[in-house]
């Protein structure tokens, strides 16, 4: 999934906007969802395993 809303952070203040440049600088902005998974997460195992324990 990705988000509309982009993020420029070369300012003292983030600016958010939907375009692929900032408004107030032209400098390109980055999406501002994190990412939904890493595969190098070094606690996914135990968090998949804690979730699949709650759920019985």
């Amino acid at each position: 999934m990705h988000a509309d809303i982009r993020i420029c952070r070369a300012h003292d203040r983030p600016v958010y906007t939907l375009s692929d440049v900032c408004p107030k600088c032209d400098e390109p902005t980055a999406n501002s969802a994190p990412a939904p998974f890493d595969p190098d997460d070094p606690y996914g195992e135990y968090r998949r395993k804690l979730k699949r324990r709650e759920r019985e």
